[in-house]
């Protein structure tokens, strides 16, 4: 860890409960999009909320 990073008063970025990587984080990594935005985002979060309980089932059964 460097010095900057341990005296860097930076605030944890918080994310919305239920979430993997949120929409608008994954939005700025994909490219211009032509079609329908809603429905990729509507898509988007609802696999992304399948995989956060995916990921939470692992933590309890294992």
């Amino acid at each position: 860890m460097t010095q900057e990073s341990k005296t860097s008063n930076a605030q944890p970025q918080c994310r919305p409960a239920g979430t993997v990587v949120p929409w608008p984080d994954q939005r700025r990594d994909l490219p211009e999009m032509t079609g329908n935005e809603q429905l990729v985002e509507r898509n988007w979060t609802e696999i992304d909320a399948w995989t956060y309980a995916f990921l939470w089932h692992c933590v309890v059964s294992f």
